[in-house]
C-alpha cells in the first residue's frame, strides 16, 4: 500500500512537474487559434481583437510566471514556440479574411514578418525535428512591439509604428537563423547570438581539454616510450615509460640532449635520421638503434620518428616512439646459443629417419618464422601512429590493394595466426626429439615448484586468456624444494595447461591450478582441472600411450601426455587421471621430495 501511494504521488509530481501552469497558458494560446479563423471566417472583427489581446497577454503572462516561478522547462519551452509559431501564421491568415484591403497595402511587411518568423522555424525542424525555443532578448522585445503595433493597426491606427518595427523582427529572424546553424544540438532559452557562439566555445574547450587528458593518459600508460625534440635534439617532453626504460628521472631527462645517451657512432646515425626527416617531411622507422641507460648499460630500441609542425606548418621538432627491444635481442642470444646446442644433441633413435628428418627441414626454416615474425608484428605496431596520422589526415588509402582500415584490423590476426603456428610445430618438434632421446637426465637442479607454474604460465598467458574467463591458481606455502629438471617438469605443466585450454568449449569454463604439500606421502602434488568436455571412460587407460590421441582433427599427434608421463616418471613421480563427460577433467602429478628437503615442524 505504501510502494502504491509513493508510486502515485510519484507520478503526479511528473504530471503536475509538465502541465504547470506556463504550459497550461501555452496551451490554451495553441487551442485559441482555431477559435480565431472560426471568428475571421463568421466576420467578427472586434472579437477577433479581443481574442489576438488575449493571446498577447496569455503570452507575456507565460513568460513571466515561468521565470518567476522557476517553471522554465523545454516541455514549456517548445509549446511556447508552437504558440508563437501558430499566432503569426494565424494572425495575418485572419486578416487576409478581415481586412483585405489593409493586408494588400502592408503585404511587403507582413510577408517579411511571416518570412523570418517561418524559415528559423523550417530550419529548427529541420535540423534538431522540433521548432527552436530560444526565446532570444530581440525576439522577445520584437514580439511585445509586433503584439502592440499590430493591434494598432487592426485598430485602425497609424501602420507606421507596425513598419518601424519591421526590421526588428527581421533582425530577430536573421539571428535566429545563424543560432540554428551554430548550434549542434537543440537549445532553449538562449538569450542572443552571442550566448550561442559561447556555448559552442565552452563545448569545443571542453573536448580539447578532454582529448588533451585522454592523450596524456594514454601516453602515459602505453607500454613504448613516447618522447618530443625540438629541432636541436633536446627533449621537451616524454612519457614515465621512457624515465623507466631509460632509468633517469623526469628533472634528470627534461632538456636533456639526445647525443646525451648515445655512442659517437650512433649519434652520427641519429643526427642523419633526424636530418632526412627533417629535409624529407618522411617519417622514419629505425631499427635496434643503441642507447645508453643511466647505469651506462646498453639498451637497443626501435625508433619511429615523424616531424612536428606549428600552426603555420613550419618545422618545429621531431614526434617519436621508441619500443625497447633488449628483450628481445637477449632472447636472440639465447635462441642462438639453443639451436647451437640442438646441432650437438643425440640423434634420434625411437623414430629413426622420421624424426631426424623433421627436425632438419622443419626445425631450421620454423626458427626463421619464428625469430621474426615478432620484429615484423613489431615494426607492423611501430608503424601504426604514422599510418593512422596520415589516414586522419587524408583519409581511407590503399596499402597492397587493400583499404588501410580492413589491413589494420586483419594484419594482427595474420600475425598472430603465423605465431602460433610457429609455436605448434616447434612444440611437435621439441616433443619427438626429447621423447626418442636417449641417457638419462640432469635431475640434480633444486626446483622451486611454484615458480615452476608461474614460469609457465607467463609462457601460456595469450592461450589462457582466449580460453577462459574463469582462471585461478592457488599456490601451496612452504613448499619444500625437489631435486630434478626445471625446464622438464615446465614442459608437463605446459602441457597440461595446454590441454586444459584446448578441452575449454567456452570462455565460461573454468581452469584451475593448485600446489600443495602431502607431509604424509612426502610428495609435492600439482592439480590442473578443467570445466571441459571430458574424456571418455574408455579412452583414460590410453591417454598416455604413445602415438594415441583423440584430437586428430585438431592436429594432435599423440605424444604430449606419452612424454609428460615419462618425465614425470624420470623423476619418481606418477600422474593420474580422473574425468567426467560434460564435466571436466583434473591431472595430478605427484612428485616426490626427498627426505633432506622436507621442513621440519619444531614440536615444543
Amino acid at each position: 500500500m505504501n510502494e502504491t501511494s509513493t508510486d502515485i504521488n510519484r507520478y503526479r509530481r511528473r504530471l503536475f512537474k509538465k502541465l504547470n501552469l506556463p504550459n497550461l497558458l501555452s496551451l490554451t494560446r495553441l487551442a485559441m487559434m482555431p477559435v480565431m479563423l472560426i471568428t475571421a471566417w463568421g466576420g467578427m472583427p472586434t472579437l477577433f481583437v479581443v481574442l489576438l489581446s488575449a493571446i498577447l497577454l496569455l503570452a507575456l503572462a507565460d513568460g513571466v510566471i515561468a521565470r518567476r516561478l522557476n517553471l522554465v522547462t523545454e516541455l514549456g519551452a517548445e509549446l511556447d514556440s508552437w504558440g508563437s509559431f501558430a499566432t503569426y501564421v494565424t494572425v495575418p491568415l485572419g486578416a487576409w479574411i478581415l481586412w483585405p484591403d489593409l493586408v494588400h497595402r502592408e503585404a511587403a511587411y507582413i510577408l517579411a514578418v511571416v518570412g523570418f518568423r517561418i524559415v528559423p522555424a523550417a530550419l529548427g525542424l529541420l535540423k534538431f525535428g522540433r521548432l527552436p525555443g530560444y526565446h532570444t532578448w530581440a525576439t522577445g522585445i520584437s514580439a511585445v512591439l509586433l503584439g502592440g503595433t499590430s493591434l494598432l493597426l487592426l485598430l485602425s491606427g497609424p501602420a507606421w509604428p507596425f513598419r518601424i518595427v519591421t526590421p526588428l523582427v527581421v533582425l530577430s529572424g536573421i539571428e535566429e537563423i545563424f543560432m540554428t546553424a551554430i548550434l549542434h544540438q537543440w537549445q532553449v532559452n538562449v538569450p542572443s547570438l552571442y550566448h550561442v557562439m559561447k556555448i559552442e566555445q565552452e563545448k569545443v574547450e571542453k573536448a580539447l581539454e578532454e582529448s588533451e587528458r585522454k592523450y596524456r593518459t594514454i601516453l602515459a600508460n602505453i607500454e613504448d616510450g613516447y618522447f618530443e625534440l625540438d629541432l636541436a635534439g633536446n627533449l621537451t617532453f616524454f612519457n614515465p615509460t621512457l624515465c623507466k626504460n631509460l632509468g633517469y628521472t623526469e628533472n634528470e631527462l627534461t632538456g636533456m640532449n639526445n647525443r646525451e645517451m648515445m655512442s659517437a657512432e650512433q649519434a652520427k646515425i641519429a643526427y642523419t635520421t633526424f636530418n632526412s626527416v627533417y629535409q624529407t617531411g618522411r617519417n622514419r622507422f629505425e631499427r635496434d638503434w643503441e642507447i645508453i641507460g643511466k647505469e651506462g648499460q646498453k639498451l637497443w630500441f626501435d625508433i619511429s620518428i615523424a616531424l612536428m609542425h606549428d600552426s603555420k606548418g613550419q618545422p618545429i621538432g621531431f614526434r617519436c616512439f621508441g619500443r625497447t627491444t633488449t628483450e628481445r635481442r637477449q632472447a636472440e642470444e639465447q635462441s642462438r646459443l639453443h639451436r647451437e646446442q640442438l646441432y650437438q644433441a643425440s640423434k634420434m633413435v625411437a623414430l629413426g629417419t622420421l624424426v631426424s628428418g623433421v627436425a632438419h627441414d622443419i626445425n631450421n626454416p620454423n626458427n626463421f618464422i619464428a625469430l621474426n615474425t615478432p620484429l615484423l608484428k613489431e615494426a607492423w605496431e611501430g608503424i601504426q601512429p604514422i599510418l593512422k596520422e596520415y589516414y586522419e589526415e587524408n583519409g581511407d588509402f590503399l596499402v597492397g590493394g587493400m583499404d588501410y582500415t580492413e589491413l589494420r584490423t586483419r594484419i594482427p590476426n595474420l600475425f598472430e595466426g603465423i605465431i602460433d603456428g610457429s609455436h605448434r610445430i616447434q612444440q611437435i618438434v621439441d616433443d619427438l626429439k626429447k621423447f626418442v632421446r636417449k641417457g638419462k637426465p640432469d635431475l640434480s637442479e633444486p626446483v622451486d615448484v611454484n615458480a615452476l607454474i608461474k614460469s609457465a604460465l607467463s609462457l601460456l598467458r595469450n592461450m589462457i586468456e582466449k580460453a577462459t574467463h574463469r582462471f585461478s591458481v592457488s599456490y601451496g606455502n612452504g613448499l619444500p624444494m625437489l631435486n630434478g629438471n626445471f625446464h622438464r617438469l615446465e614442459q608437463v605443466v605446459i602441457n597440461l595447461i595446454q590441454n586444459a585450454c584446448q578441452a575449454v568449449a567456452n570462455p565460461e569454463a573454468g581452469i584451475s591450478i593448485s600446489t600443495s604439500f602431502n607431509e604424509s606421502d612426502g610428495a609435492i602434488i600439482i592439480e590442473v582441472a578443467d570445466e571441459g568436455k571430458g574424456i571418455p571412460a574408455d579412452s583414460l587407460p590410453h591417454i598416455t600411450d604413445t602415438l594415441y590421441t583423440t584430437k586428430y582433427e585438431n592436429g594432435g599427434i599423440g605424444l604430449g601426455l606419452s612424454i609428460s608421463s615419462r618425465i614425470v616418471e624420470e623423476h619418481g613421480g606418477r600422474m593420474t587421471f580422473t574425468s567426467q563427460l560434460g564435466k571436466g577433467t583434473k591431472v595430478a602429478v605427484k612428485l616426490p621430495v626427498r627426505r633432506s628437503h622436507i621442513p621440519r615442524v619444531e614440536v615444543n
